[in-house]
């Protein structure tokens, strides 16, 4: 049998089953887009790299919010107003050492951290902290209707109508239809979602009762929220990890678990899933949901457009682990990303490392094998492998990325062990007639192909094929 040119789909999730020959796939530090208009239509590209904008702020990174179109940052126990060049201003301590939640009702931003609940007013930039006794020791704060919202393990605190730091022992309500600690309360389109250990509750503001709140029917779900800061919302969903260890989303009442098989078997192994933390961005008008798992060492990140098979990870540096960031926020037409060190950075499509250190990008594809001659199990050969990408994309002057490489390795055992089957050339700058041919005449069953590369250059890949041929049992 001659050899045939096959196409081979160099895009997909991340989805590595526990059966590593059934999936091994891996999209980390590349994401994958749908390109309507495309020479090819499913394509992957590299995730922005990272630049320096402020590295001498502090050493802990507590989050980022912004209010009145600024942004405002925690890091240690200062309070920062950050302008869009990074420039960092002090506007006050924050006490406490965990993650801040943040509110605001565009005058004074609260910010709550280890049952401390400070307000910033914008107006005479100063911080104070709450004294009245309904309030001190809350869990989490968020706003709607011109109050202030107070979470504690049995109630909800509803503070005084356009006073954040004062509310009355009345204007407040106990979890109802399935009692349970709460976790906290997070408002998404004009609902409060009450997430409690078991279980989530919404209720909106009927004007009726004190509080004048009632449970919105038919808004229950039979889950509850693993972790506080965890909850991240884009305009269309409401996305959470829940007390099974699925990732769910929601919006209009009706709930979805979002993560894979895979992922939820992975993140059952992590010994502790409470400190996982996640936000929601924007890039390339693609909307992510991106979690990190500090004990795990994992990040993964789901392109929401493409529900359950929009799954990636972000790694930092040259190993699999957690991503550098402990806090994202798009503002002043940038993304910044708070470091989980303090540092401030953005970032930026033209650069493809970590503000200058080594960052390696990997795609595993799906299985290649005798199922593309709708032949599974029969033995196949190959005489050559192409990818079809951006070339020519190689720095100037000589440095590491003038001449761009790729690592192909190949797996023949579902991914178990892997064999170094060549380095393809990307190509000079300029060199944009190379083409990334890998040439082997291996046969086997079933072979899964492992791209990799730490050159810091653009490296979009948009298809790949390979030249196949039955080769008998």
């Amino acid at each position: 049998m001659t050899f045939q040119t096959v196409p081979v789909n160099i895009t997909g999730p991340t989805y590595q089953d526990r059966s590593r020959p059934l999936s091994s796939q891996e999209t980390r530090n590349f994401y994958h887009e749908v390109v309507e208009s495309g020479k090819d239509h499913y394509v992957i590209k590299s995730f922005p790299g990272q630049k320096l904008l402020n590295a001498s702020v502090g050493l802990s990174d507590r989050g980022m919010f912004r209010m009145k179109e600024i942004a405002y940052r925690v890091v240690d126990k200062v309070l920062y107003e950050v302008n869009s060049f990074g420039k960092h201003t002090n506007r006050g301590a924050i006490d406490g050492a965990e993650r801040c939640t943040f509110a605001t009702d565009g005058e004074v931003l609260v910010i709550v951290s280890d049952g401390i609940v400070h307000g910033y007013n914008s107006t005479t930039k100063a911080v104070t902290v709450a004294t009245d006794a309904s309030i001190v020791g809350a869990l989490s704060v968020s706003y709607i209707n011109s109050q202030f919202i107070y979470t504690f393990p049995s109630l909800t605190v509803f503070s005084d109508v356009g006073d954040w730091s004062t509310a009355s022992s009345l204007n407040a309500m106990n979890a109802e239809s399935d009692p349970d600690n709460l976790v906290r309360d997070y408002v998404f389109d004009q609902v409060v979602y009450r997430f409690g250990q078991r279980s989530t509750e919404g209720v909106y503001n009927s004007g009726v009762g004190t509080p004048p709140f009632s449970r919105v029917e038919g808004l229950q779900f039979n889950v509850g929220l693993a972790a506080k800061h965890s909850i991240a919302n884009t305009k269309s969903f409401v996305y959470w990890l829940g007390s099974d260890n699925n990732i769910y989303r929601a919006r209009g009442g009706h709930d979805q678990v979002i993560s894979t098989a895979s992922i939820v078997g992975e993140i059952n192994k992590y010994s502790t899933v409470s400190d996982a933390f996640a936000q929601t961005f924007t890039i390339d008008n693609l909307n992510i949901y991106m979690i990190t798992f500090p004990t795990g060492k994992k990040t993964w990140c789901l392109i929401e457009e493409y529900g359950d098979k929009g799954w990636f990870t972000l790694a930092q540096g040259i190993n699999d682990g957690v991503y550098n960031a402990s806090s994202i926020l798009s503002i002043y037409n940038k993304t910044f990303i708070g470091e989980k060190q303090g540092k401030l950075l953005k970032l930026d499509f033209d650069s493809f490392d970590q503000y200058g250190s080594a960052w390696q990008r990997r795609r595993v594809l799906a299985s290649v094998n005798g199922g593309i001659f709708q032949q599974n199990g029969k033995r196949v050969q190959m005489s050559r492998m192409e990818f079809l990408m951006e070339t020519g994309t190689g720095l100037n002057p000589d440095v590491q990325g003038s001449d761009p490489k790729l690592m192909i390795e190949a797996s023949y055992d579902g991914g178990r062990t892997w064999t170094t089957g060549a380095w393809l050339k990307v190509g000079r700058l300029g060199e944009f007639d190379i083409r990334a041919e890998w040439f082997s005449m291996k046969s086997f069953y079933d072979m899964v192909v492992r791209i990799t590369t730490s050159d810091p250059v653009s490296l979009n890949i948009y298809s790949a094929s390979i030249d196949l041929r039955l080769a008998g049992r």
